[in-house]
């Protein structure tokens, strides 16, 4: 599930990437936000996303 989670959030900031560099967006403050579902890939990584 990790796995999938992780691709899927590679290929989405891919898309994000991508609609800054045209200037679709504005880069964020923070760039973990580009990521999709980052608060729960980030708990998958650090093991509390299963308790």
């Amino acid at each position: 599930m990790l796995y999938a989670a992780l691709r899927h959030a590679i290929g989405m900031l891919r898309v994000d990437y991508r609609q800054v560099h045209c200037g679709e967006v504005a880069v964020p403050a923070d760039p973990d936000t580009l990521i999709l579902h980052h608060v729960s890939l980030r708990a998958m990584v650090q093991g509390s996303y299963w308790k």
